[in-house]
């Protein structure tokens, strides 16, 4: 079943002679619980490409799907609902709240969207993500490995319908990264996660199911 679903996206910045197109007609498509890679150098598009597929961003012209619906038909705040329910995220600097510990951290989405977490499922996310320990630590209190932990159950929490993470290894060693890569495949595999991973990572775009490589604002590559 198609989750996700890009139709002619494009994205210029600019005009006439300084015209950069930093997506160029970008089609592609996302089955429920796959594990994508989109692969690209710095500049080709895929943190734009990103920011297009969770609402973060309008685009010049085109539209995205997620669950078959038009997020881009939707009005600014209606879109910020849908986002906040349907959509996680994980970025590489982890964007945790400094002075909530590790729970409310996790929970905070929900509670904003004011409904009531499934306990026992956020539970265990925790215990799956290996910081069951952890939950009344702040994030200052953490590795830059287990504040990503902490981001990734965050990101689940809410059962989203798609998790994007932009570039989540970014600022870790490369063990941590092996270690957080292998986490989220975890994640996809024992709840059937449905994930799309911006990443520059050969070896890492490799481990998923599915790479999408980038170049210049359009797709190049699409090969499982």
């Amino acid at each position: 079943m198609e989750i996700l679903k890009t139709v002619g996206l494009k994205k210029y910045y600019g005009k006439d002679a300084s015209l950069v197109k930093a997506l160029d007609g970008v089609d592609m498509s996302v089955g429920e619980g796959e594990f994508v890679a989109v692969a690209g150098t710095s500049g080709s598009g895929k943190s734009t490409l990103l920011h297009m597929l969770g609402g973060l961003d309008y685009p010049t012209q085109g539209k995205v799907f997620v669950r078959g619906k038009d997020i881009f038909g939707l009005n600014e705040t209606k879109l910020t609902i849908f986002r906040r329910r349907n959509i996680g995220f994980v970025f590489q600097n982890y964007n945790l709240v400094p002075i909530l510990n590790v729970y409310e951290n996790i929970v905070l989405p929900i509670e904003l969207d004011g409904e009531e977490p499934d306990k026992k499922y956020v539970e265990e996310i925790i215990e799956t993500l290996g910081i069951k320990d952890k939950i009344y630590n702040l994030p200052n209190q953490l590795s830059g490995g287990q504040q990503q932990r902490v981001a990734i159950a965050r990101a689940l929490a809410s059962k989203p319908a798609i998790l994007l993470a932009d570039e989540p290894t970014g600022n870790l060693d490369s063990k941590t990264s092996q270690e957080v890569l292998g986490l989220l495949k975890l994640t996809n595999s024992r709840f059937s996660q449905t994930i799309v991973m911006i990443t520059h990572s050969e070896e890492l775009a490799q481990l998923c199911d599915r790479i999408v490589r980038i170049e210049d604002g359009r797709i190049v590559g699409n090969r499982g």
